[in-house]
């Protein structure tokens, strides 16, 4: 049971760390979109926060002063980035509900 525990934990590290890349990808193509000095700047400060959401409410929020002009493959770029994200985040609720299951249940020869 450690064993699917450690996979489980990996797989849910990986779905983290590929979510903050792609949110960070995402805030740099609408910051670029916008017009907004310094996008890496933006992407970086979206990923921080207290909880890890701060900066990216921050970010909606100031960014609505600028309209946005992207382009066509700036939107396919922009979708195909979103179903990454929606992958990641099907990686961490399925390594997450699977370390659930392995902590409730881990032992099963205890209740035989």
């Amino acid at each position: 049971m450690t064993v699917i525990a450690v996979i489980l934990v990996f797989m849910v590290l990986l779905g983290a760390v590929t979510l903050g890349y792609q949110v960070f990808q995402l805030v740099v193509l609408d910051a670029e979109s916008r017009g907004l000095k310094h996008p890496k700047f933006w992407g970086i400060f979206s990923l921080g926060g207290n909880n890890g959401g701060g900066g990216l409410v921050l970010y909606l929020i100031g960014r609505n002063k600028f309209p946005s002009h992207m382009t066509d493959t700036d939107r396919k770029v922009c979708d195909s980035r979103k179903k990454k994200s929606a992958l990641s985040l099907c990686f961490i609720a399925i390594g997450t509900i699977g370390l659930i299951f392995t902590a409730l249940f881990g032992d099963l020869s205890y209740f035989l």
